[in-house]
C-alpha cells in the first residue's frame, strides 16, 4: 500500500468520526448507526457492551431523547491503517455533556475504534470507550 493510499484511508476515518459527530449534535441515532458495521460491538464506559448496529443505534436514541443530554464528541488523535488496507484503528478522546439544572457537567476519556471496509465505505467494527476519573 502507498502512503498516499493510507494517508487517504486516516483522512476518510476522520471525516466519517466527524459525520459521526455531526449526527449526535443533531440528536440522530440512525445517522450514527448508519457508519456502524451490522455486527458493531460498542463497550460503554461504565455501561453495557452493546452488540449489533440496532442496539447502538437504540441506545443513542435512548440517550438522545433525554432533556439534558447535550451529546459526546469524540476526537481522534491516531489512525494507523493495517498494512493490507482493510482495517484502520482510530484512537482518541471523548466527551459527554448533559445539563443538570443549570450546571452542565461532562465525563471524559478514551476510546478505541476498529474500522473495517465495508465496500466502498468506512465502518465501524468496534469502540471500547473507557471513562476517566
Amino acid at each position: 500500500m502507498t502512503e498516499s493510499i493510507r494517508e487517504t484511508i486516516c483522512e476518510t476515518v476522520r471525516a466519517r468520526r466527524a459525520l459521526s459527530n455531526a449526527a449526535i449534535a443533531a440528536s440522530d441515532a440512525a445517522a450514527v448507526a448508519a457508519i456502524m458495521t451490522d455486527d458493531v460491538t460498542v463497550a460503554v464506559a461504565g455501561g453495557p457492551v452493546l452488540n449489533g448496529r440496532e442496539a447502538s443505534r437504540l441506545a443513542f436514541a435512548e440517550q438522545m431523547g433525554e432533556a439534558g443530554f447535550r451529546g459526546y464528541v469524540r476526537t481522534p488523535d491516531v489512525v494507523e491503517v493495517a498494512p493490507d488496507g482493510c482495517l484502520a484503528t482510530e484512537r482518541g478522546r471523548w466527551v459527554g455533556r448533559w445539563q443538570v439544572r443549570l450546571r452542565v457537567q461532562e465525563q471524559h476519556g478514551t476510546y478505541v475504534a476498529t474500522w473495517r471496509r465495508v465496500g466502498a465505505a468506512w465502518c465501524v467494527a468496534s469502540e471500547i470507550f473507557v471513562g476517566a476519573r
